[in-house]
């Protein structure tokens, strides 16, 4: 290679270098422009004072998630909001930070999902956080690549690339608390179903700690499926989430399937369903029967005792510690199942929920699904 080559490459190559020096040298400038990154300099000092959340879009889709005594609701569904979900934005919210300045030409705004959300055709969605008498607002955009977010201050021009990513979806039924129970099968003691066609009849199980339901009653000639088939409708109450809640349809249905669930603990859960439209809704009425309780104690765990210790090794009386006090043991937290009721009692009072179909099914099962095959 020739002495004039080698100089040319080597001018081309200080270009490229000096080019890429000053384009990093700019991005850093207009980052430092932009505050250091961070958007919402103030809010995170002032995130356990936010007491709403608005998100909207132009197609009138919103959600309103409110902060109250008892929690995070949505608003417009009058209903527990999912407090996870909720402080999970709000978090990333207040830690945004700009990674790169963006168009400033409202006829691109578009292109990046930051136009003004004040038509039906936007895809924008404007968020808005209050604390106290301050509110924080913000136009959400596109999602690059699921690690950052499209962004633009309302009355800004400029737009930017900001990380982390946001879910902003105004749909309500994201927002929402969706477990209505997570009731272990273990725990329920009888079934009871009345099917609106069909004989009704009753799963029980005798004892805490026994492994099989029993079917009642069981049609002459014929023989109950096997245990598994049983026992799997103990089992329909488990991680059981809803789909949608609505306030009750007035008049309330008539014509509904009924099953009573009932745990050894003495919690009664009556849950009544229809389908309509090819979908599945239920009701939930609750209470505690003491009585049922009293029958089923729990059972007492047999303490441990210490192991004495060996003649070498000094006694606890014989040493300082004898004299302190023991720390204050922290409460047990009780299993789910024994604070169902309570919890369905503050929410699902004077609400329907539609629920999918497979779950509808398994807690609605026909005495026919519970039965062997009829011999011919």
């Amino acid at each position: 290679m020739t002495r004039q080559k080698l100089t040319a490459l080597a001018v081309i190559a200080a270009v490229v270098l000096g080019a890429g020096i000053w384009l990093g040298a700019y991005r850093d400038s207009q980052q430092s422009a932009a505050g250091d990154g961070a958007l919402f300099g103030d809010l995170k000092a002032k995130l356990g004072d936010v007491t709403e959340i608005r998100l909207s879009r132009g197609d009138g889709s919103k959600v309103t998630l409110r902060r109250g005594d008892s929690g995070w609701t949505v608003v417009e569904r009058n209903f527990p909001a999912d407090a996870q979900r909720v402080r999970e934005l709000a978090l990333n919210l207040a830690s945004l930070e700009i990674v790169e300045r963006k168009t400033s030409d409202p006829a691109n705004y578009a292109k990046l999902g930051v136009e003004a959300p004040d038509t039906p055709t936007a895809t924008s969605t404007l968020v808005e956080v209050v604390a106290g008498e301050k509110t924080w607002a913000l136009i959400v955009g596109k999602s690059a690549q699921g690690q950052a977010v499209y962004i633009r201050g309302p009355k800004d021009a400029a737009s930017a690339l900001a990380q982390p990513a946001l879910t902003v979806d105004p749909d309500q039924k994201r927002w929402i608390d969706r477990q209505l129970t997570d009731l272990a099968g273990a725990d329920v003691h009888d079934i009871s179903v009345t099917p609106t066609k069909g004989a009704a009849y009753t799963l029980t199980r005798a004892n805490r700690g026994d492994n099989d339901l029993t079917l009642s009653p069981v049609p002459k000639g014929r023989s109950p499926a096997s245990a598994f088939s049983l026992n799997g409708q103990a089992q329909a109450l488990v991680a059981f989430n809803f789909d949608d809640v609505h306030p009750l349809p007035s008049p309330a249905p008539t014509a509904v399937d009924r099953a009573i669930f009932r745990t050894f603990d003495g919690q009664v859960i009556e849950l009544n369903g229809r389908r309509a439209e090819n979908k599945s809704f239920v009701t939930v009425s609750v209470r505690r029967d003491p009585a049922l309780a009293a029958q089923f104690p729990p059972e007492k765990v047999a303490e441990t005792k210490p192991a004495e210790p060996k003649a070498s090794e000094p006694k606890a009386s014989d040493s300082k510690a004898a004299t302190t006090k023991p720390e204050a043991q922290t409460p047990e937290t009780p299993k789910p199942s024994t604070t169902t009721v309570e919890r369905l009692s503050a929410r699902a009072s004077g609400m329907e929920f539609e629920i999918p179909g497979y779950k509808y099914d398994a807690i609605f099962m026909s005495q026919e699904d519970l039965l062997e095959p009829a011999t011919k």
